[in-house]
C-alpha cells in the first residue's frame, strides 16, 4: 500500500525526517507513535504529497507518488481537522459529505452512506450545518467523508485528541470493525495508552525510524532499547 524508501526532510535547516524507510501492507492496521514534534505528522503529509523530500522515493499502492492519482481510494483525516472552521461556512452535514463524491467524480453508494451516518451517530445532524457543530460532532464527520468512497486505505492523524474515554472506546471500535472488513489503517498519535489490541503494526518515530514492526515485539524491544523515551510503554487494553 505504501512504501517510503530513505526519505529525508529538512524545514529551516533542521532535520525533521532522517532517512525513512516505511513499508505498509494491505491489510495493516498501523500506529505511528512518537513525541509531539517527532515527524508524524510531517511524514503523512510527505506521503500524501502535501511536503516534498529532499531526499527519498515514495511509492501509493504500487505507483511512484508523482504518477500515483487514485487519491479516492485514500482517506485521509488531518489532525484537528475542523479548527480552520468558521463560522460563516455554508454547508450541512448530508453536503459535506457529499463532497469527495463530487471531487473526484465519483457515485457514492446511498446505502453504504446511510450506514456511515449511523454508525457515527450523525442521522439527526444530516441538515445541519456543520459550522455549529461542537468538536466531537466535527470529529465525526470529518472521519465519516473520508470514509464515503469506501477507501483501501484510511489515515486519521490523532484522530481522539479532544473525545472523552467513552467516545475514544467507542471510535477504536468502529475502526476495529472497518479493519476487520479489509481496510488497511494508519492512526498516527502520541497517546501510546489508546493503542488496543486491534492495532498489528507499531512504527515508532522521533526524526529517526526507531522500530517498525509488530506490536508485540515492539513492547520487548522498547523496554530493552528505548531507556529515557516518554513513549515506549504501550499498554494492552482489552476492550
Amino acid at each position: 500500500m505504501i512504501l517510503v524508501e530513505n526519505l529525508t526532510l529538512f524545514l529551516n535547516g533542521k532535520t525533521i525526517l532522517e532517512d525513512i524507510n516505511l513499508e505498509v501492507e494491505k491489510g495493516d492496521f498501523l500506529a505511528i507513535i512518537g513525541p509531539n514534534g517527532g515527524g508524524k505528522s510531517t511524514l503523512i503529509r510527505c506521503i500524501l504529497g502535501f511536503l516534498k523530500p529532499h531526499k527519498g522515493k515514495i511509492y501509493l499502492l504500487g505507483k511512484p507518488l508523482s504518477d500515483f492519482r487514485d487519491w479516492h481510494l485514500i482517506g485521509y483525516v488531518p489532525q484537528r481537522a475542523g479548527k480552520n472552521l468558521n463560522q460563516l461556512f455554508p454547508l450541512t452535514l448530508k453536503e459535506f459529505l457529499y463532497l469527495p463524491s463530487i471531487w473526484y467524480k465519483k457515485n457514492l453508494d446511498e446505502k453504504y452512506l446511510e450506514e456511515i451516518i449511523e454508525i457515527f451517530g450523525l442521522k439527526a445532524l444530516i441538515n445541519k450545518k456543520i459550522c455549529n457543530f461542537s468538536f466531537g460532532q466535527l470529529q465525526r464527520a470529518y472521519i465519516a467523508r473520508a470514509l464515503v468512497l469506501k477507501p483501501e486505505l484510511l489515515i486519521l492523524d490523532e484522530p481522539s485528541v479532544g473525545l472523552d474515554f467513552i467516545s475514544q472506546k467507542s471510535f477504536y471500535e468502529i475502526l476495529s470493525n472497518f479493519h476487520k472488513r479489509g481496510m488497511t489503517i494508519i492512526l498516527i498519535t502520541h497517546e501510546t495508552w489508546l493503542i488496543t489490541k486491534e492495532v498489528n503494526k507499531v512504527a515508532c518515530l522521533n526524526q529517526k525510524l526507531y522500530f517498525h514492526g509488530a506490536h508485540e515485539e515492539f513492547c520487548i524491544f522498547a523496554e530493552k532499547n528505548l531507556p529515557g523515551f516518554d513513549f515506549h510503554k504501550i499498554e494492552h487494553t482489552h476492550w
